[in-house]
């Protein structure tokens, strides 16, 4: 008899049509897909904010903000307020943080994008400096707004793009205790006496340490974590020569070497970095001056100072940290997994007495060059 009745039960809704089975289903055009996920400190909790766009007319860009104790208390009230319709957030793309919500700590957040079925790892995490997410996301207008400048932005990095996932930051606090993020500024997007509008622009990289943001290095110095990272993507640079003149030179291709100096206890006690980079002259005002070598030989020493004293300043910045954020630790480790074991953890806190040397190597080519 009990049988019978659970089969009833079951069958019931079959005969009766579809409607049971599917009265959460909803047509793409009714939904509201959010493409990005902003993020900033609020009283009592955080504010979340999702650009999202209708399926039927992409164009038709807005921005939803709730606040909540959590992220996903956040994310639920913000559903529930939603007056243009279901928000749908399985094609979420970005997260955009403010700088106020960095200080305080990220790690609440990338929990959730740990656990939350909506968010990948893989998933661009961009710090908003001197602005709030909410701020950026409603003011930059057009096509899908933010999450189309957002998407352009991720695929100029190129391979930069790994260092700051997600995943990648979640790792690297995991096993280092630090992190970097890709920092963006909100911008003027118009040239003047066009109509005005509003662009973020990046900005450099800011350093987390246990999930909170201590410290920044800013564009000019963006290069030297490139260079490190063995994450250059084909990028200008200006220089002067020896007569003043402007010469822009394409960095084309790059390669970090370390080498470990031990001691005869086995410790660490410094550091070689040598780096080779590639690149081709663009601008330069006596073109024809590339073909000297004497002129070609000086404008590469002016390029290789340039480089080194950026890739300095980054490492200048993580021994005044006390803090391996460039995954240098874990580069050792694999290169020499004997003597190198626990430099993945532990080479953050020698790094303040390390002696580190550096050395940058270049090739200048005519950008016309075919070999």
């Amino acid at each position: 008899m009990k049988r019978a009745i659970l089969l009833l039960l079951l069958v019931t809704p079959l005969l009766s049509g579809c409607s049971f089975l599917y009265t959460e289903r909803r047509e793409v055009e009714q939904l509201r897909l959010a493409e990005t996920m902003g993020l900033d400190a609020a009283p009592g909790g955080v504010l979340l904010s999702l650009a999202s766009f209708s399926g039927a007319e992409e164009e038709n860009a807005s921005c939803s903000s709730a606040v909540g104790a959590s992220v996903s208390d956040a994310m639920e009230r913000l559903q529930q307020r939603s007056l243009e319709g279901p928000l749908f957030c399985g094609h979420l793309q970005h997260i955009l943080v403010g700088e106020g919500l960095a200080r305080e700590g990220l790690l609440d957040l990338l929990s959730y994008v740990c656990h939350s079925s909506d968010l990948r790892l893989d998933m661009p995490v961009f710090l908003l400096l001197d602005a709030s997410a909410k701020e950026a996301m409603t003011a930059v207008e057009g096509g899908k707004g933010i999450a189309d400048v957002l998407s352009a932005l991720e695929q100029a990095e190129g391979e930069a793009a790994r260092l700051t996932s997600a995943g990648a930051i979640l790792r690297n606090l995991d096993e280092q205790g630090a992190a970097v993020v890709r920092t963006l500024r909100l911008a003027p997007s118009a040239e003047e006496g066009e109509k005005s509008g509003s662009t973020v622009e990046p900005d450099g990289y800011g350093v987390l340490v246990d999930g909170k943001l201590r410290a920044l290095i800013h564009s000019e110095d963006a290069l030297g974590v490139a260079l490190l990272t063995d994450t250059l993507r084909p990028s200008p640079l200006v220089l002067e020569d020896a007569s003043g003149r402007r010469a822009t030179v394409e960095l084309q291709e790059s390669s970090c070497r370390l080498q470990p100096l031990w001691g005869e206890d086995g410790a660490l006690n410094g550091l070689e970095i040598r780096v080779r980079v590639q690149g081709a002259a663009l601008e330069i005002d006596d073109f024809s001056a590339v073909t000297d070598p004497h002129y070609a030989d000086a404008l590469t020493a002016r390029l290789e100072s340039s480089l080194s004293r950026r890739i300095g300043n980054v490492l200048e910045l993580s021994q005044s940290l006390g803090v391996d954020f460039l995954g240098l630790g874990r580069r050792l480790e694999q290169a020499s997994p004997i003597r190198g074991r626990g430099l993945s953890r532990d080479l953050g806190t020698l790094l303040p007495s390390l002696r580190m040397s550096v050395s940058v190597q270049g090739e200048l080519r005519h950008a016309g060059d075919m070999n």
